[in-house]
Parts: structure tokens; sequence; C-alpha cells
């Protein structure tokens, strides 16, 4: 299949459109993850996740929920956070991740006698990619770029971030390997933060178990989600100056932060940025995949998902 026929999907005004959402976005989905969640609203949770880490900072292997997390385990030394990363804390969206997440998994599934777990992936790979687009659009920095801008550096990232987003939910969430449909069938997260790869468990594992040593708190997942998002190295972009200066921001305020609220880390900042790259290698590999199905018919067609598959081979 050509680009054409899915190339208008990340373009279309209503996916951008600051006061509309997308009937996949995380906004749209009643269906919640965890029984006994508290339900702050999603403002009231986000000043929490920020007052709670600058509080106490953060540990490195999970906790019950994302506005317990941190006050769960405090890893950091109590230094005083920059205010850039009290604003991207502001960010964070574990409760709609969630939700969505769950949520989707439970509506494909119910009374249906058995369904392909593959085509179920890519659905949620395709609801994620939207949520995305809804977070960032968003989110300070980004919501100032032109559109054309924001595609191409979704474009780069989307599966990068995704990745990064499954280790913080692992860690800091207790996500599950697996979960249950209302089917009988079972439903492989980890295949998921994979992009459908089992082959790179090792990897994945090994950043995950890299970030646990260094006490990857929820401040630092932020900081690098964003330098994965403000790439000032993607090609044609036409405020290349304000990513490259909003990079350097984020960039200098987690070196901040790291030396600030742990000192005991010994050059956590410069192995995070390290760890950016592995992200990569994981993403690419599930890209590669994903697209060898699409080019083999077993992928579904018309999708967002596949359009950013089309886009970084242009």
């Amino acid at each position: 299949m050509g680009n054409g026929g899915t190339q208008g999907i990340l373009s279309d005004p209503k996916i951008w459109a600051t006061s509309s959402t997308s009937p996949n976005s995380p906004a749209s989905k009643g269906f919640t993850f965890d029984p006994n969640t508290n339900t702050h609203n999603h403002n009231s949770l986000n000043h929490e996740v920020v007052s709670v880490v600058e509080t106490h900072g953060s540990g490195s292997s999970g906790a019950p929920s994302s506005h317990s997390n941190v006050q769960s385990h405090g890893g950091g030394s109590g230094g005083k956070m920059p205010p850039l990363i009290r604003d991207l804390l502001t960010a964070v969206d574990d409760k709609d991740w969630q939700t969505a997440l769950f949520s989707l998994l439970q509506n494909q599934t119910y009374n249906q006698c058995e369904v392909d777990l593959f085509e179920l992936l890519c659905k949620v790979l395709d609801q994620n990619l939207f949520a995305q687009v809804d977070w960032a659009r968003n989110s300070v920095f980004f919501k100032d770029l032109k559109v054309d801008d924001q595609m191409k550096l979704l474009q780069h990232s989307w599966s990068d971030m995704l990745v990064l987003d499954h280790i913080h939910h692992r860690l800091h969430n207790h996500l599950p390997d697996d979960s249950p449909l209302p089917n009988g069938q079972k439903f492989d997260l980890l295949a998921l933060a994979l992009l459908g790869v089992p082959a790179s468990v090792d990897k994945f594992n090994e950043i995950s178990a890299k970030l646990q040593d260094m006490k990857f708190d929820v401040a630092d997942y932020i900081c690098l989600k964003f330098l994965l998002l403000l790439n000032p190295e993607v090609k044609q972009l036409q405020s290349r100056r304000h990513v490259q200066e909003t990079h350097d921001h984020v960039q200098q305020s987690l070196l901040t932060y790291c030396i600030n609220c742990y000192p005991q880390v010994q050059e956590k900042f410069t192995k995070l940025l390290t760890i950016m790259p592995e992200l990569r290698q994981v993403a690419a590999r599930g890209e590669e995949y994903l697209y060898y199905k699409h080019c083999n018919g077993g992928a579904p067609t018309q999708t967002l998902l596949m359009e950013m598959l089309h886009a970084k081979r242009k």
C-alpha cells in the first residue's frame, strides 16, 4: 500500500483542534483500571504528583499508583526542583493512559468468542498514537510549534516514547506482563511494550534494570519523554531554533534536578541520556517488525499507526 491512503490522518485538523479529542483519546474512555485508584480529577492528580516529587524525591522500583509512587520511597535528597520540571510534571497523564488502555481491551473483547491478538495489539498502538497527539498538542513548548513541525516531531519519536511509557508504568505503577480479557483470552502487555517483538525482551529488561539502579523517578521520566519529543535533529523543521532551545532547557533542568535531588547517584544525568539510544534500538526493531507485517498483509491498513510507519521511510 502506498503512503497516500493514510497520509491525511495525522494532518486532519480535527486531531489538532484545541477543544477536541480524538475518538480514541483517553478522555473518551470510561473503564477504570484499578478500582482502588483515587478518583481525584486529573488536575488535582497532577498537582499532587508535583508536590510529592518536590518534597520527597522518588525511588526506582514501583509503587501502587502514579499519584503515590514518589511518596512511597523518597529516593531523592529533598533538593530544590527546577521550576521547569514542576511544569513538565503537570503533563504526566498516568491515570488517563491506564484508563484508555484497559478500556479498549475490555471493549474490544466483551461478548467476543475469540479475537486476533495481533490485530488487537495494533488497535491499542493506534489508540496510543491518538492519545500521544492529544497529550503533546497540549504540552508546554510543543503546543507553540506549527502543526507541520508537531507532526514531524511525533512521527520521529512516537515509538521511543511508547517504550519509555511502558517502562515508566511497569516501574512506577506496577503494570503487569499481561491482562486477562473478558472473553477468557490474555493480552500480552509486555509484547505491546516491545511493539510485538518478543526477542527484544532482554534489552527491554536491561534498560529497566539500569533505570532502577539510577533511581529513575517520575521527574526523570517526563524529562526524558520531552527530550525524545523535542528532537532538534529531526529533518526539515521550520522552527528548529525554538526546538533546540527548548530541548536544551529541558536538558539543563534535568541536569540541575539530578545534581540537587540525587547527589548520591553518580553521573545520573549522563546515564539517563545514554538510555535514549537504547530506547530507540528497541523501538526501531518494533517498527521494522510492524512494517514487515503490514507489507505482508498481516496488519490493519488505513490507520495512524501505518501512517507513522510509512513516514520514516519517505
